[in-house]
């Protein structure tokens, strides 16, 4: 999350981060309680826990890719940069998917703290599944869309957190060669160089949860 926070603050063109996670974690939107965490067996079932640059509801991180886009000067409403973003990754995983399509309405999920019991109008779904959560944030002009892509999904570990709610659908199989290779605009790797990493690292406390 604080490389995320870094390229939202830092970056010179539309970038696109992806990475996997070290174990289970579980991200909180920048804005969502936390009590109800107080009585869940998270250390049972080894799941640390971070809180987003973003808002949205809690996402528990496992077996998945995980995919942030920045953009320094986004064009349109949250809402118009949001379906842009979706647009591309329908387009990009309907190679692997062909039964991937845009959720036909909104389902609220109230009260539960799952991103995944709140779908909003377009997002990308699999079997009336949603398959991507995504949360963004905007700070000025610039803007920061993150998001999970589950490949296989522990509903022993997902039920501990969140009880019986509805799993994501999932994507397995799926790498990020074959996803960078079929992604719709050309890419450029640039690794972080020594300044940057320390940098990030100076804002890792930012985003605790303890």
């Amino acid at each position: 999350m604080a490389a995320d926070e870094y390229l939202l603050e830092t970056a010179q063109q539309p970038t696109l981060r992806l990475y996997s996670w070290q174990g289970p974690w579980l991200s909180l939107g920048y804005a969502q309680r936390s009590h109800w965490l107080e009585n869940l067996p998270l250390q049972e079932h080894s799941i640390q826990v971070v809180r987003r640059p973003s808002g949205g509801r809690a996402v528990l991180h496992d077996q998945e890719l995980t995919y942030a886009i920045v953009l320094p000067e986004a064009q349109g409403t949250i809402q118009e940069v949001y379906e842009q973003i979706t647009d591309l990754w329908l387009g990009c995983l309907r190679s692997f998917a062909t039964d991937l399509a845009r959720s036909a309405g909104s389902r609220r999920g109230q009260p539960n703290p799952s991103c995944y019991q709140l779908t909003q109008r377009g997002e990308v779904c699999m079997q009336d599944r949603k398959l991507i959560g995504s949360a963004q944030v905007r700070r000025g002009r610039r803007l920061l869309q993150h998001g999970s892509i589950p490949l296989q999904v522990d509903a022993k570990r997902f039920s501990a957190v969140f009880g019986q709610s509805e799993l994501p659908a999932t994507l397995p199989g799926l790498t990020p060669r074959l996803l960078l290779a079929n992604f719709p605009h050309p890419l450029q790797e640039l690794p972080w160089s020594e300044q940057e990493r320390l940098d990030i690292a100076r804002l890792q406390d930012r985003f605790s949860c303890q």
